[in-house]
C-alpha cells in the first residue's frame, strides 16, 4: 500500500507556493471581482427598471358602482379613464359579465395625449322587467390600453394594461336575508376591534340584528367570546356591527365564528387573523397634487414582513357618507410584493360631487384568502385630503413629480453604481503602492 506523507517542511514550502502563486494574479482576482459587481449591479438596473415599468400606466375610476334592481330601470353611469404616467396612449373598451348585452357604452376607443390627466366617459345601463333570481348580478367596462399605432377598427393586437370599472345590480330576496363579512382591526394598544358589515338584502325589513364572535385556537378551544350591540335593519340597508376585545392570549392564529342573529335567522362567518406581530402592513396611506372635484390619487405604502412574494394583492378603499353608507368604493391595480420589502400601490377616487367635509373609511388589503383592514378617518378640503387613523397621526403630503418608490430607486442605483467606481479607483491606488 502507499501512502502519503507531508514533512513539516513541505507543507510550509506549499504555503509558501500558492502565497508567492497569487501574488501575480491579484490584479487579475480583482479585474474578475469588479466585473463580477459590475454586472450585478446592470442586472440590479434592469430588474429595478423593470420594477418601475410594471406600474399601471392607466387607471379608471370608480372601481365600482353599486345599483339595487328595480325592473325596467334606464341609467347613465360616469367614469374616468386615468391617464397616471401622462403619456400618449389608446384604449379600447368592452363590456363582459352578466348585463353585457344591456350595457352601451359612449365609446369604444379613446385616445388620450401626454397632456391630458383623464378623460372622463359613460355608459347607460338597461334593466329588465324581470329578473327571476334574486342576487348579485355583476358586469365590468373594461380599458385596456393598446399600442400606439393601433387603429380605432380592427385587430388590437400586445394590449398592454387593462383596468375594470365594476357594476354590480342587487336583486333582492324574498323576505329577509343578509350578507355580510368580518374586519378585524388590531389597535397599537394591542386591542382587537371587531366590525362585522352587514346588508339587508331582503325585502323586508329587520327588527334585531346582532353578532356574537366566539375566538378559537387553532386546537379548536374557544379563548373567548364577544358581543355586538342589537341594531335595526331595513330592506337594502347596510349596518356596521362593532365590538372590542383586550386579548390575554398567546400571539398566534386564531379564528373567530362570528354567527348574525337576525329575527330568528342567522348568518355565520368566519375569519382568520394573527394577534402579535402582522405579517403584511398598510404603513402609510397619503393624496398629493388634489384639487376637490377632481381625481385624487391615493398612494399606500404596503410592508411585506413575509419571507416569500406575494402575488396578485390590491388595496380596496371604502368611504362612507354620514348614514353609514358607502359613497365610494375604488380598489388598485394587483401587485406582487417582494419578500421582505415595501411596495407602493396606488388607487383613485373621482372626486366629482363630493362635498368639503369630513368622512369614515376603510382600507383593506386583499392577498389570497386573506386581508388585513383598518379604518381610517378622511378631512376632505379644497386643496387636501388628510388621511388620519392608521398609526394616529395625519398623513398629508405636499406636491411632487413620480412616485417616492421610483425616487428612491433611482438614487440607489446611482448610489450603487458610484460605489463601485471609488472601489474600484481606491482598490487599483492600493495595489499600485503595493507594487
Amino acid at each position: 500500500m502507499k501512502t502519503n506523507k507531508m514533512s513539516v517542511n513541505d507543507f510550509r514550502n506549499k504555503v509558501n507556493s500558492k502565497k508567492s502563486f497569487n501574488k501575480p494574479l491579484l490584479g487579475t482576482e480583482f479585474n474578475r471581482t469588479f466585473f463580477r459587481l459590475t454586472i450585478l449591479s446592470v442586472v440590479f438596473i434592469i430588474l429595478a427598471l423593470a420594477q418601475i415599468n410594471q406600474l399601471s400606466s392607466i387607471g379608471i375610476t370608480p372601481g365600482r358602482t353599486t345599483v339595487d334592481f328595480s325592473p325596467g330601470l334606464s341609467q347613465d353611469i360616469q367614469f374616468s379613464i386615468v391617464n397616471t404616467e401622462h403619456k400618449d396612449m389608446n384604449v379600447v373598451l368592452f363590456v363582459r359579465g352578466d348585463f353585457n348585452e344591456s350595457i352601451l357604452l359612449e365609446k369604444a376607443f379613446v385616445s388620450l395625449s401626454a397632456s391630458e390627466n383623464s378623460k372622463e366617459l359613460s355608459y347607460r345601463f338597461t334593466l329588465p322587467n324581470r329578473i327571476d333570481k334574486p342576487g348579485k348580478y355583476v358586469s365590468e367596462i373594461v380599458a385596456m390600453e393598446v399600442p400606439a399605432d393601433s387603429e380605432e377598427k380592427g385587430a388590437f393586437v400586445g394590449a398592454t394594461v387593462a383596468v375594470a370599472s365594476q357594476l354590480y345590480i342587487y336583486v333582492a330576496y324574498p323576505d329577509k336575508y343578509i350578507e355580510g363579512e368580518v374586519n378585524i382591526v388590531l389597535d397599537d394598544s394591542g386591542k382587537v376591534v371587531f366590525f362585522v358589515p352587514i346588508v339587508n338584502r331582503g325585502d323586508l325589513d329587520i327588527v334585531n340584528a346582532r353578532a356574537i364572535i366566539d375566538v378559537y385556537t387553532p386546537l379548536n378551544e374557544k379563548v373567548a367570546t364577544i358581543e355586538t350591540a342589537p341594531e335595526p335593519l331595513a330592506s337594502l340597508q347596510r349596518v356596521e356591527l362593532a365590538a372590542e376585545w383586550q386579548p390575554n392570549v398567546n400571539p398566534g392564529r386564531y379564528l373567530a365564528v362570528v354567527t348574525v342573529l337576525y329575527d330568528n335567522e342567522a348568518l355565520e362567518l368566519h375569519k382568520e387573523f394573527s394577534i402579535g406581530e402582522s405579517l403584511v402592513d398598510i404603513e402609510e396611506v397619503y393624496v398629493k397634487d388634489f384639487q376637490l372635484g377632481e381625481i385624487a390619487k391615493f398612494n399606500a405604502l404596503i410592508n411585506n414582513k413575509w419571507s416569500s412574494e406575494i402575488k396578485d394583492a390590491f388595496l380596496n378603499i371604502l368611504v362612507y357618507n354620514d348614514e353609514g353608507q358607502i359613497m365610494a368604493d375604488f380598489k388598485s391595480p394587483t401587485y406582487d410584493l417582494a419578500p421582505l420589502s415595501k411596495s407602493e400601490m396606488v388607487s383613485y377616487w373621482d372626486t366629482a360631487g363630493v362635498h368639503r367635509g369630513e368622512y369614515d373609511g376603510k382600507l383593506i388589503l386583499r392577498y389570497g384568502e386573506k386581508s388585513t383592514d383598518k379604518n381610517i378617518h378622511l378631512k376632505v378640503s379644497d386643496s387636501e385630503i388628510e388621511i388620519s387613523g392608521l398609526t394616529g397621526k395625519v398623513s398629508v403630503r405636499s406636491s411632487g413629480g413620480k412616485s417616492d418608490v421610483s425616487s428612491l430607486l433611482v438614487i440607489g442605483i446611482i448610489v450603487l453604481v458610484v460605489v463601485n467606481i471609488i472601489w474600484f479607483v481606491v482598490v487599483k491606488k492600493l495595489m499600485k503602492r503595493k507594487k
